[in-house]
């Protein structure tokens, strides 16, 4: 009895913990989503990134702006001066000689000639920014794959709560049913003891199965930065490629992937490299310019009252790095080394994706083949079930098979939603390989 009592109870707060999760939100696979999007922080960190990029494409990184300079300055000096000649000339001795100076100067230069250098470098950063908006793109795509991922194990664990509920409660009724038997003497005691076992297993497996989804929730938080458990998961989802055909998914692969978008983007920043380094020693032209102001103001006792001057200086510097000791070739051949590299690259990554892709729809096909057998053996078990249960009821047939009838059931309910789940997980990666 006593035993009796912990099943009553491990039962009795099941159901208190199922009344308590019918009243929790339904958190949408659309939801969870825009949460990645929105606070994740590895896509903050990618922003960042594009941040970073924009200043380097601004108007002030260019180099299309002159260079400006301002300098000046005063001073105060204390001198004194003595000469003796050797000659009949008068010794010059002066002392204590105050004089005041400032300065003031402007100069500016712009570059107007460089090779191309300077385009180059700007439309290189330009791609730049590209590559970091597809990065961050590329981030939320698997950030949002594995939040879809942890989202649709939620759902498969919620359809086998689900099902072990069923089981406990047909558990409850025949451990009902072999007490009121044994109690009439219709029925020993180790079928009692059977039936009450079975309900502590069922209740078990109901609570591992609980755990589990809460560890997954807390899986899912880390990805959303959502901070409680409290809410449920939307089961209610279809299978979208059903009809589709892989030729359109690999067509679909090959212009969205964001991989590839990605490798094809570093093949034209190499060949950006590559153009720059057969600039390297291209000419140069720049203009200068520049206005200096000078004064100095003596005191009465130097020989020299004021002295003023001022100029205005304009030129035009050119300079050609004629010979540099092969630094240009030895930049040249690293970038077309990095060019074949990253082409290399893209050729691998086409190949191991368009394996991967048909790998996973041939798994997808057999997922819905496995679909209809499941169905239908779930059908052929329900009916094999409830004539199995007829004949216990009946005192035909003893609880063991019973049992097992149930457990046959159970386990076919249990493959049609784990093969139903697969599915949708493998559509989840084909959606990732695709670039949705």
């Amino acid at each position: 009895m006593n035993r009796v009592s912990k099943s009553k109870i491990s039962v009795f707060c099941l159901l208190l913990f199922c009344v308590s999760t019918n009243a929790q939100s339904v958190w949408t696979i659309e939801e969870v989503l825009l949460a990645v999007k929105e606070n994740n922080y590895d896509l903050k960190a990618a922003r960042q990134n594009i941040a970073t990029a924009e200043v380097l494409t601004s108007k002030y990184n260019r180099g299309y702006l002159p260079n400006l300079n301002l300098n000046g300055g005063v001073g105060y000096s204390l001198n004194g001066i003595k000469q003796v000649y050797n000659f009949n000339f008068p010794d010059l001795d002066l002392q204590n000689i105050q004089s005041g100076n400032a300065n003031l100067g402007i100069s500016s230069s712009y570059l107007l000639f460089d090779g191309g250098q300077r385009k180059l470098r700007n439309e290189k950063n330009a791609r730049n920014l590209d590559f970091a908006n597809l990065q961050l793109d590329n981030i939320n795509q698997l950030i949002s794959f594995n939040a879809s991922q942890v989202y649709y194990t939620i759902a498969q664990a919620m359809y086998n709560i689900t099902i072990l509920e069923e089981s406990l409660e047909i558990s409850r009724e025949r451990f009902s049913r072999a007490k009121t038997r044994y109690q009439y003497g219709k029925q020993n005691k180790v079928d009692v003891l059977n039936a009450e076992v079975d309900i502590s297993r069922d209740s078990l497996n109901l609570i591992s199965i609980e755990n589990d989804i809460l560890n997954l929730k807390w899986q899912l938080n880390q990805l959303t930065l959502r901070r409680d458990t409290d809410y449920q998961i939307d089961t209610s989802f279809t299978l979208m490629y059903r009809l589709a055909d892989v030729s359109e998914l690999q067509s679909k692969m090959e212009s969205s992937n964001k991989e590839l978008i990605a490798l094809q983007k570093n093949i034209e920043l190499v060949k950006y490299d590559l153009a720059l380094a057969n600039k390297l020693n291209a000419p140069q032209i720049s203009a200068t310019g520049g206005y200096n102001l000078n004064y100095q103001k003596y005191d009465s006792n130097s020989q020299i009252n004021l002295n003023r001057n001022n100029g205005l200086n304009l030129g035009l510097n050119a300079s050609w790095n004629i010979l540099d000791g092969g630094q240009r070739k030895v930049q040249e051949q690293l970038a077309i080394i990095d060019q074949e590299n990253a082409l290399i690259q893209l050729r691998t990554k086409e190949n191991e994706l368009f394996t991967q892709l048909n790998r996973l729809w041939n798994t997808y096909q057999n997922n819905l083949l496995s679909l209809e057998i499941e169905k239908r053996n779930i059908q052929t078990n329900r009916v094999n079930f409830e004539l199995v249960k007829s004949l216990y009821e009946n005192g035909q047939q003893s609880s063991v098979e019973f049992r097992q009838a149930q457990l046959n059931l159970l386990n076919a309910q249990s493959q049609y939603y784990i093969a139903r789940t697969s599915a949708k997980l493998l559509e989840v990666e084909m959606d990732y390989l695709i670039g949705k």
